[in-house]
Parts: structure tokens; C-alpha cells; sequence
């Protein structure tokens, strides 16, 4: 076994027999056998990055078929690097538990890195260059902090000969070499469907939490909830949609976008619909300011743990979920695939997509909290980050003792 918790000092030893039991038991327990129960949304063809737009798959791919992904085994002994954004929010914690469980049962090695938030472009550009310089990887994947800033750096690992595999976030990059990611603009517009049902006809009046703007994510989640408004709503319906408010997802930052609500021109909104922490966030917010929004409920443009057990309590009312775990497991099973000589687009998908389900307080009794994200009680593992010595700016980017290499 290869994948192992540690801490930050060094040392595995007993830590790492701990994880390496727990991960086994996990898969004992809650995930659901592998070879064709995963059904995915499959692009094919040779990517072309000026025919993309974020939110959706490039235009010159041919797709959607839906398929069952298949298992894979890797033909050596892999080593894969991963840069995730941070783990400030149960979404990319969930996003930690799909990688290393999945990477376990691979048997690849695994060297995780965290930018530290959106905003820590930096950082994730040190590290997707330490990936192959310093650490050697074979392959790295990539949950970019930026649309389009990382595309010069991907380009670089890969006339290394690194290839770089996109995960959740889009990423325009040219020289990506796979992706696996549903489209925002898709949930956002499960979201809007779900508002505009609920409505009924009437008229109502909406405050936006997209997330971090320069994403991807965040932009194509709010086109695509104005996307259903426009197809949906009814004849004379009228819709007020306050500007939306961008931030990134720490919950301070949402608390402050949050804030806005409580001006005289914002008040009496009848639903919140935003970024999984604003949403959380919401619900404290409401507790506070309900004399503000007497009529306000909140949806949830994705869903994370969090927002799950919100929902169980009726505090939330719906958020589509992108399966984020099973994301993760088609992301390294495309690196194997690479890896093993395989052709993205041609032999695989270049692009693919877990189906999107609709979690509500109607139906999460048919949602199993494990199935969707892992273990309750799982920490996550990750690697801190050091400079290298040729004094590239980084910063320690982490806040728990577990590391894995």
C-alpha cells in the first residue's frame, strides 16, 4: 500500500497502518462494487481549447453518450501528483477522501498538495512545478484556482512530458490532457428548475452566491440558473435577481457577501441560491436577520456533507449533487489510463461527467450520506508544501498533521 496518513514531521509507521486498515474497511463497507455501476455523461475527439466554454463540454467533442465506466489497472507502478484548491469547505474534503480511497484501491502513489484558497494562484503554480521537478510524478491532477491562469504552467509540465487531467474545475489550458468534471452550468440550471417549480408562477425575488469568480464554476452556475429563469418562468411571472455576489468560498467571505442582504434595497428576498458554504452560511444568517426576509428559503447550487445534513434538517431545501467522489475516481482511473498508453478521446473519454441527481428534502431519505461522501469520521490527507530551494514563493499550505506521499 502506497497511500498512507503521516505527520507533517515525518515518520509513518503506525499512523499509516491505521489508514491503510480504515481504507480497506471502507471499501468493505460503503463503496458500492466496482465494474459498471458508475454511469457517466462521455465526450470523445481531440480536444480543442478555443472551442471551449466554461461551464460545458468543447464544442468539437462528440457527445453526450451515457456509459457505464469501466475498471482499469495500472500496467506499472505509478506515481500521481494532485493539486487540490484548499479544504476550507467540506467539498473539497470530500474531494481529499475520493482521491486517496480511490488511489488506495489503484495502488498508485499519491503526493497531494493544497493551494490554501482561490485566491493562492501562487501557490498552486509552485506546486504543479515541484510535482515534476522535485517530486518526480508521472502524472498530475489538476483542480485549477483559475479558468485560464494556470494554462501556461500546465503547458510546461507537459513538454516535461507530465500530463496534467483536469478535476471539477474547468480549466481552457490547450495542452490538458483529459478532464473530468460535470458542467455548472448544468447544475446551476437544476437549481433554477427547482426554484422556478417551487415558485409556481408567482413572483419572487433571488440573491446569488456563485463562488469565487474567476473559477469557471462559479460564472457558469449563475448562467445556467438564469438560463432556467428564461426557459421557465411563467407568462407575466416576474423574477428580480439581485446582482450576483462573487467571493471566494471561506465562510468569512461568504458571511460578508451574506451581509449585503441586510440593506433596505435587498430586503424581503424569497430565496438564497448560492455556493454550498453560502448556503450553509445562510442558515445562520437567516437565524439572525429573519426579520429581513420573513418569506426566504435556501437551495444550494451543489452539494457538499454540510449542505446534506442542512437538508436532513429541512433548513435547506435542494441542492444537485456531482457526485464529487466519483469525480475523483474517473479523474485518477483517466491518469492510469494515460499512463497505461491509452488515447484520452479516442480509447476513453476525453471528457466525462458523473450524472447530476437532485438531492431535496423530499427525497435525501434515498441518499446514503457515505455513498455520496465517504466515511463521517475520515480526515484528510494531504502532503505540506515546501519551497524548493530555488526560492519560488510558496507558503505551508495546511492545517492538519496527516500528510501523503
Amino acid at each position: 500500500m502506497t497511500v498512507g496518513q503521516r505527520s507533517a514531521g515525518g515518520g509513518g509507521g503506525k499512523g499509516t497502518a491505521v489508514a491503510v486498515v480504515f481504507l480497506v474497511l471502507f471499501f468493505q463497507t460503503f463503496l458500492p462494487a466496482r465494474g459498471g455501476e458508475l454511469l457517466v455523461k462521455s465526450y470523445y475527439g481531440r480536444y480543442d481549447a478555443a472551442r471551449n466554454r466554461p461551464g460545458f463540454p468543447a464544442e468539437n467533442l462528440t457527445g453526450p453518450w451515457t456509459e457505464a465506466w469501466g475498471e482499469v489497472r495500472p500496467a506499472g507502478k505509478f506515481h500521481i501528483g494532485v493539486l487540490l484548491p484548499h479544504l476550507n469547505d467540506p467539498y473539497w474534503a470530500t474531494a481529499n477522501f475520493g482521491i486517496i480511497t480511490r488511489a488506495a484501491e489503484l495502488g498508485v502513489e499519491i503526493t497531494l498538495y493544497l493551494a490554501g484558497a482561490y485566491t493562492d494562484l501562487g501557490n498552486q503554480r509552485s506546486q504543479l512545478r515541484a510535482l515534476y521537478e522535485r517530486d518526480k510524478v508521472d502524472g498530475v491532477i489538476l483542480a485549477s484556482v483559475d479558468y485560464q491562469k494556470m494554462d501556461p504552467f500546465v503547458a510546461e509540465a507537459d513538454l516535461a512530458g507530465v500530463p496534467v487531467v483536469a478535476l471539477i474545475n474547468d480549466i481552457f489550458a490547450p495542452a490538458i490532457k483529459a478532464k473530468s468534471m460535470v458542467s455548472f452550468h448544468e447544475m446551476g440550471y437544476e437549481a433554477g428548475e427547482f426554484v422556478l417549480r417551487r415558485a409556481a408562477g408567482q413572483d419572487i425575488s433571488v440573491a446569488f452566491f456563485p463562488g469565487p469568480q474567476d473559477s469557471g464554476w462559479a460564472p457558469a452556475t449563475y448562467r445556467g440558473f438564469l438560463a432556467a429563469v428564461e426557459s421557465l418562468k411563467a407568462a407575466g411571472q416576474t423574477i428580480r435577481i439581485l446582482p450576483p455576489l462573487y467571493g471566494d468560498t471561506r465562510p468569512d467571505v461568504q458571511q460578508m457577501r451574506l451581509d449585503a442582504l441586510n440593506k433596505a434595497e435587498n430586503r424581503n428576498i424569497d430565496y438564497i441560491v448560492g455556493n454550498a458554504v453560502a448556503a450553509v452560511e445562510a442558515v445562520s444568517y437567516l437565524d439572525r436577520h429573519r426579520r429581513f426576509h420573513p418569506r426566504a428559503r435556501i437551495v444550494a447550487s451543489y452539494l457538499t456533507a454540510a449542505v446534506f445534513e442542512q437538508i436532513e434538517r429541512g433548513e435547506i431545501l435542494a441542492a444537485p449533487s456531482d457526485q464529487i467522489v466519483s469525480q475523483c475516481r474517473i479523474a485518477l482511473d483517466m491518469m492510469v489510463r494515460i499512463l497505461n498508453g491509452e488515447r484520452p478521446g479516442i480509447d476513453f473519454p476525453f471528457h466525462a461527467a458523473p450524472l447530476i441527481h437532485l438531492v431535496t428534502v423530499d427525497n435525501i431519505g434515498a441518499y446514503g450520506y457515505e455513498s455520496l461522501f465517504g466515511a463521517r469520521n475520515f480526515q484528510p490527507v494531504y502532503k505540506i508544501f515546501k519551497q524548493p530551494p530555488s526560492g519560488r514563493r510558496a507558503v505551508e499550505t495546511g492545517s492538519r498533521s496527516a500528510g501523503v506521499e
